[in-house]
């Protein structure tokens, strides 16, 4: 098992220069990681058998296929759960025939595997669209002074390199760097947001039902626990499969089948629902901050103060006299893949440039 997931290891290794934040590493990376993990799972058939098990006597390979194909049923009103003095209980259909309104196919259940995978490769678009938007940059501007770590006199070297480029005119080229990640995060937010629906839609009220399930977790009341599970996730349906008759028309069985897979996806996705939640909030108030550095201008220079090592004000805002938002975004990116030590150095060696053209820090910086 783990040599089907070890691929997933070196995705999620960790790099000299990040390009994205930590919340954006969690939405794009540690959930496609996540649900990559879970497909794997799902189909392994090593370690989890038939998807769909259906009790008969003969021609069984066919009525395997039949019923997954063309699916199983459980009645509406059915219970499927376990009795609460630990007997088993499996009668998706105790009334015999039923008419078509008074089945539930379970339609999700040959669809799941695919589900995951396309989710993955959603969550993971933002990721790959500024991959390829960032080209590069912060690598440009940052790994050497991992790879030169020990070597002083090159560190001061690539100091002045990253202070001439700051002190250059990069406004434009910084505006679209910035204006492509906000597009990126706001793409999290959405993905976030429509995956919700989207599980809700495919499981038919997956997400109210599980709410529920989790509390009486928590509470220990597994009889509950299972119960609603089984509502959504059930280990046993019926199967109707036809057959042409001895004079050609069409026979039916009926067959009883356990779907064992829902034993593992009902874990899968109780975790799942915890971790979307949680990503969704994370990614909603990493907006509502970046929205505030937005608006708020005081904000932006408290920030790069604080990673600074707290440089005195009036330096700092002498520094970054003429710095437009994209030049403020482009430095906190710079400044979270270097040492604060050396982001103050940067800060005050672009202090000295600015002084020597102005001595008093301008009253209306655009920081």
């Amino acid at each position: 098992m783990y040599a089907a997931v070890k691929p997933l290891s070196k995705y999620l290794q960790f790099k000299s220069v990040h390009i994205y934040d930590a919340i954006f590493t969690l939405h794009s990376k540690v959930t496609v990681a996540l649900l990559l993990a879970c497909t794997f799972l799902l189909s392994s058939k090593q370690y989890f058998g038939d998807p769909i098990q259906c009790l008969g006597s003969k021609d069984m390979d066919y009525v395997h296929s039949f019923c997954w194909i063309y699916g199983a049923f459980v009645h509406v009103n059915a219970s499927t759960a376990p009795l609460k003095n630990g007997a088993s209980q499996c009668q998706p259909d105790a009334k015999g025939s039923t008419s078509m309104d008074e089945r539930r196919y379970i339609i999700y259940y040959q669809w799941v595997v695919l589900v995951l995978l396309l989710e993955s490769f959603v969550f993971y678009m933002p990721a790959f669209l500024w991959k390829i938007w960032e080209g590069g940059r912060l690598k440009h501007l940052c790994d050497d002074f991992h790879k030169i770590a020990v070597c002083k006199d090159k560190s001061r070297t690539h100091l002045r390199v990253l202070v001439n480029y700051f002190s250059s005119d990069y406004k434009e080229t910084h505006f679209r760097y910035f204006a492509s990640y906000v597009f990126c995060e706001i793409l999290n937010l959405s993905i976030s947001i429509l995956n919700f629906l989207l599980l809700d839609l495919f499981f038919g009220g997956f997400w109210a039902r599980y709410r529920d399930a989790l509390v009486a977790l928590f509470e220990k009341d597994f009889y509950e626990w299972n119960r609603i599970a089984m509502q959504v996730f059930p280990k046993c349906a019926k199967c109707e499969v036809s057959r042409g008759g001895p004079s050609g028309s069409p026979t039916i069985s009926d067959h009883l089948c356990l779907l064992p897979l829902n034993v593992l996806n009902e874990k899968i996705f109780a975790f799942l629902w915890v971790w979307f939640i949680l990503v969704a909030v994370l990614v909603s108030l990493k907006f509502v901050y970046r929205l505030t550095t937005v608006f708020y201008p005081g904000m932006r220079l408290h920030l790069l103060r604080a990673r600074a090592r707290f440089m005195p004000k009036s330096d700092l805002q002498l520094a970054l006299r003429n710095c437009s938002f994209g030049d403020w975004f482009v430095l906190m990116r710079v400044g979270n893949n270097i040492s604060p030590e050396l982001f103050r150095k940067l800060l005050e060696e672009l202090y000295e440039v600015k002084s020597m053209g102005k001595k008093n820090p301008p009253g209306a910086d655009e920081i």
